[in-house]
């Protein structure tokens, strides 16, 4: 096979066409650092049949607030949407970081601190950049591969 058809054959490739289970996940990271990549992440997970337990949507009303809400949060505390986003960690199948340039704020370090004492699988496609965190997130090439790593 040419290059080209086996770049074809690698982006066609979804878990639904490998009849991998459904996983749950929770996206974290950044929300404020490079939103297109984080639209990439958040599209590919779904592309992939996870079940994205939070956030539940990515139109956040100000992405340069200090802590980013979406329209349907608007009246909710931030104690409450974290709140949420820990029930939704401690139910996924794994937590997915999105870490531009290796970035970790100190809220995703909390939560893949939270993740770690919960036994939930932590991964990412980043070089995470502090050395404390690195130890704690697998990396990965791709969401595809992270679901076919958690699938086997």
């Amino acid at each position: 096979l040419g290059k080209n058809h086996l770049l074809r054959l690698n982006k066609s490739m979804t878990a639904k066409s490998f009849n991998f289970p459904i996983l749950r996940v929770t996206l974290s990271g950044s929300f404020h650092r490079d939103s297109e990549g984080l639209e990439r992440q958040y599209r590919e997970l779904a592309r992939n049949q996870c079940q994205i337990l939070s956030p539940r949507r990515l139109d956040f009303m100000d992405s340069s607030a200090l802590f980013v809400k979406h329209v349907a949060e608007r009246e909710e505390s931030v104690d409450s949407i974290e709140r949420h986003h820990l029930q939704a960690i401690g139910q996924s199948d794994f937590l997915w970081l999105h870490a531009p340039a290796g970035y970790v704020g100190l809220r995703a370090a909390m939560e893949i601190g939270y993740a770690h004492g919960q036994q939930i699988p932590r991964l990412s496609s980043a070089d995470i950049q502090d050395v404390m965190i690195k130890q704690f997130v697998t990396k990965v090439p791709s969401v595809f591969a992270a679901i076919e790593r958690l699938s086997s």
